[in-house]
């Protein structure tokens, strides 16, 4: 192992002055006040969960999807794409309105309560107490009906009840109005089919003939039909007029659940538990096929408005009692019984997710299998949550490139490259995990088990350096965005911090296979493994979540910890929002939370994941957050922004916040001009200052005689320190001619607004 020259001094040179400690506590223990602090809102999952129920509407020709966790998805019929995700409201069948611009659902538990909402606004716009195990909308859109013990109308405009049929002595488990809203149907666990006169609520016949319960019924286009399908394995038509039982159609192996007439009446569709659509001749009374290849119940059967397509859905398990890896929902064309499409990917695990630089693509890794065929990195597109592309790979880390033209990932068959324009790998790294670019995309880091970090040049894919890491391995690495500073951290609790410029200088000497000790800095604190880290957008800050229960804060500049989050399970993510004023974090057993990061106070608490949370995101815009385990969930956030604190102590007085404190320990006290590094021996250097104010900065370079060799304008810079190589002002060894100069004494002089100051350095090549 190599120690490397220059480490200890750029140490000294990040050092800075922490604010007094009684002020720091006192401004920790200052109660604050946050306004507009709401929920981040679900908006959307990438992959199923698990789905227990699902309708079609023919009019707007939209699915509405009622999964494990009880969202209802609502998407478009033929492409799958996402329209809208109402979070937390399912528990029973949906329905939609005629028009499909409203769907009703309801949801058990301790309050139960019938909801309609405006599927284009997201929003609900009505509601009613109580719950309902089947729902239906009269054609002309004024009553719902729902079933539960009994069934009840009621005013859609009002939500209030109209009427209370009574009849059946077994639960409801579907209802349907005729096409002209005069009768409804109902189907019930008392084997009994029973029509009512929606005008009086009177029953008008109860048809007998199924053995079991009744699960599904529904009209011909004319009315003068009603289909019905249930526990016994049959489909049954019915003649409305005379009331009597037409034909028993017989052919399915298990429940049947679904059915529905072609817009003409001529064929109606059927589907099963025993995995199979069946379609029928109405006329003859025959099947004309049976479409095959649902691995789950077939639980939705539905014809496009033009009858020349089927829509079919089954039902999945989800997370983790699912094996199934077919489309959820498939599209038949009617004529030949070929399928033509299929979408809705079931559930799969998310061990790592992260999102495009421009913010249109989420990378997923499901972390699966030790084998490279066992695992898969899906690219999804994040306005419709399809799937863009299919990556085979055991991976449990993503990462892209700063460009978004390539993406890493990292797992045991070691850091793989992929080019995400064309989907392929381009090249695979040793190491296990971690990848992390450089803010410009130049340079990858991966670790290993080894306990060793490789730092690779990225148009070369070649080796440039090999770094001394945590001895019993490396979990997961971060780079400053704004600085050639790599955090990295492991199992012995410990966060090291290291100068990557520093590194690749000393790799060329001592060639890029020799280990090389470049830490300059150990944060310690944590009690346990250190799974994640995050650097602040303006790099100040390092977030650190452990299994300790904690996630930290700390200055880069003092390497002092600022802040300790308590949560209420182990903590495996952690993001800065782009504007750096929240963290997010996720871990196991417990919800995403969002965290003030000023005040380090939590304000927001989310999650619909089955008890684990294992990665977080924020987009590139600070709108969205993806959260991910099984599957991948979108919230919006943009909402919940919050008003800037205001500190206030028990007597009313105005305090100073924790996030002026920081600033305040952050800005120089001076401007400063500090000695340039490294030298000797090298031909170029870095020249580092303080600002205490924003100014416009120029570094003027002078021979011993005082001739000006090199003027260096830096622009208009903010207050702050620009000590490292990523800040401080770089000088290449050439004069204002490109040619470079010799060794010797040289004279430098920093020009900051009015600040003038001058320092003698020495070029030694």
């Amino acid at each position: 192992m190599e120690p490397i020259e220059g480490a200890p001094e750029m140490a000294t040179a990040r050092a800075m002055r922490l604010p007094p400690l009684a002020l720091v506590i006192a401004a920790l223990a200052t109660p604050f006040c946050f306004a507009n602090a709401t929920q981040p809102k679900a908006i959307g999952r990438f992959g199923f969960e698990g789905v227990h129920s699902m309708v079609h509407s023919p009019a707007s020709d939209l699915i509405a999807v009622v999964t494990s966790s009880l969202d209802i998805r609502v998407m478009a019929a033929t492409t799958g794409d996402r329209v809208v995700m109402l979070p937390g409201v399912g528990g029973s069948t949906p329905a939609f309105s005629p028009n499909g611009r409203l769907v009703a659902s309801s949801r058990g538990g301790a309050d139960p309560a019938i909801v309609l909402w405006d599927v284009g606004a997201g929003q609900d716009v009505g509601r009613i107490e109580g719950y309902a195990q089947a729902l239906a909308f009269s054609p002309d859109g004024s009553i719902l009906a729902g079933s539960s013990a009994g069934i009840t109308l009621w005013s859609v405009a009002t939500q209030e009840p109209l009427a209370v049929l009574e009849g059946h002595t077994r639960g409801v488990d579907a209802v349907a109005f005729s096409p002209d809203g005069a009768t409804l149907a109902s189907g019930s666990g008392d084997d009994t089919v029973r029509l009512w006169d929606v005008a009086t609520g009177q029953e008008l016949a109860t048809l007998t003939g199924h053995t079991g319960s009744v699960y599904t019924v529904g009209f011909s286009p004319d009315g003068a039909i009603l289909a019905s399908g249930g526990r016994d394995h049959t489909v049954r038509l019915w003649d409305v007029g005379a009331k009597r039982e037409m034909v028993t159609l017989v052919g399915h192996t298990d429940f049947i659940v679904s059915v529905a007439f072609s817009p003409d009446g001529s064929t109606l569709a059927s589907g099963s538990h025993d995995r199979s659509v069946r379609l029928w001749d109405v006329a003859s009374a025959q099947s004309t096929g049976t479409l095959n290849g649902h691995e789950g119940w077939v639980i939705m059967v539905g014809f496009s408005r033009d009858g020349r397509t089927l829509v079919s859905g089954r039902r999945d398990e989800g997370w983790p009692n699912s094996d199934r890896t077919d489309d959820l929902v498939r599209l038949w064309d009617v004529g030949s019984g070929q399928q033509v499409a299929s979408f809705g990917d079931p559930a799969t695990t998310v061990w790592s997710l992260a999102f495009s630089p421009d913010g249109q693509l989420l990378a997923t890794a499901d972390g699966s299998g030790r084998d490279a065929a066992d695992g898969e990195i899906i690219l999804w597109h994040v306005a419709s949550g399809q799937r863009v592309a299919t990556l085979t790979g055991a991976a449990r880390t993503v990462a892209f490139s700063p460009d978004g033209a390539t993406l890493a990932t990292g797992g045991t068959q070691g850091v793989t490259l992929w080019d995400v324009a064309s989907a392929t790998s381009t090249t695979t790294l040793t190491g296990q995990g971690a990848p992390a670019f450089t803010p410009n995309g130049g340079i990858l880091a991966t670790s290993g088990r080894d306990g060793l970090i490789a730092l690779w040049d990225v148009a070369s894919r070649q080796r440039v350096a090999t770094l001394t890491g945590h001895a019993e391995g490396t979990r997961v690495l971060a780079f400053s965005p704004i600085d050639a500073i790599l955090a990295g951290a492991g199992r012995d609790y410990s966060i090291r911090l290291c100068d990557i410029d520093l590194v690749i200088e000393a790799a060329r000497r001592h060639g890029p296979d020799v280990p090389l000790w470049a830490e300059f800095a150990r944060l310690r604190g944590h009690t346990s493994d250190i799974p994640t880290l995050a650097f602040s957008p303006d790099g100040r800050v390092l977030a650190s979540g452990s299994r300790d229960l904690t996630t930290k804060l700390w200055d880069i500049a003092t390497r002092a910890e600022i802040a300790s989050l308590r949560d209420d399970g182990r903590v495996y993510a952690v993001a800065f929002s782009p504007d750096g004023r929240t963290l997010a974090t996720e871990g196991l057993g417990s919800s995403a939370k969002l965290w003030d990061v000023a005040s380090g106070r939590q304000v927001a608490a989310f999650g619909e994941h089955f008890h684990f949370h294992y990665a977080l995101a924020y987009s590139p815009d600070g709108a969205l957050i993806a959260t991910g385990f099984d599957g991948a969930i979108l919230w919006r956030v943009a909402d919940s922004s919050m008003a800037q604190p205001t500190a206030v102590d028990p007597q009313g007085q105005t305090g100073a916040t924790w996030a002026q404190v920081k600033h305040a320990s952050l800005t120089p006290d001076d401007t400063v001009f500090l000695r340039n590094f490294p030298n000797p021996f090298n031909p170029e250097t870095w020249i580092p200052f303080d600002l205490h104010d924003r100014a416009s900065v120029s570094i003027s370079i002078h021979d011993a005689e005082g001739s000006l060799v090199r003027k260096l304008d830096l622009g208009e810079r903010l207050a702050g320190a620009y000590r490292t190589r990523g800040r401080a002002a770089h000088w290449d060894g050439r004069n204002e001619r490109g040619e470079l100069v010799s060794s010797g004494v040289y004279f430098t002089e920093l020009t900051a607004g009015n600040h003038r100051s001058a320092r003698r350095i020495a070029l030694r090549k």
